[in-house]
């Protein structure tokens, strides 16, 4: 069985699954799935009567995926249980200083920055907006602090992993 931490832009899952038997369970329900792989990154995807096509698009090392579901692109954090503990006991922060940096997930423009540097923000608080692959994102915080320094600017173009806003955690 393998359990992990699902974390979007506005809630957090704890999902349980065995591939052998094909049920997932998602915050203690159970779902039976079928799972197939069309290669590169393409998936899939059969739960109860809903069908999913599923494209990875990127995994970063951090644990950051992006993806598109029928259509939709998704960017999630997952956390297996070893990062989920680590997590809990505070390790894997950026430094004793608590700066934390926000990179572009990809390649794209942004269209607009919303907080100000000195800003406080809470989690889940939306920071940029970036277009990419003709979709605006909506980049939002990991967690309680105060923007450092806004590195990016409406109509700018920015690489993947480029940085965008350096956060100051509580």
């Amino acid at each position: 069985m393998i359990n992990l931490q699902i974390i979007s832009s506005n809630a957090s899952y704890q999902i349980s699954y065995q591939m052998e038997q094909l049920v997932a369970s998602l915050d203690g329900h159970s779902y039976p799935f079928e799972w197939e792989d069309l290669g590169g990154g393409e998936f899939h995807l059969r739960t109860g009567t809903g069908n999913y096509h599923v494209l990875l698009i990127e995994h970063q090392p951090c644990g950051q995926v992006l993806f598109q579901v029928n259509g939709h692109l998704y960017l999630i954090t997952v956390r297996d249980e070893q990062q989920q503990l680590l997590n809990q006991m505070e390790f894997g922060k950026s430094g004793a200083t608590g700066i934390t940096l926000m990179h572009a997930p990809m390649p794209g423009k942004v269209l607009q920055v919303l907080v100000d540097e000195g800003a406080r923000i809470r989690e889940g608080d939306p920071l940029i907006i970036l277009e990419a692959m003709k979709m605006e994102n909506e980049l939002r915080a990991s967690g309680d602090g105060r923007i450092e320094t806004v590195h990016c600017r409406p109509g700018a173009s920015v690489e993947k992993h480029q940085t965008l806003v350096t956060i100051r955690k509580k």
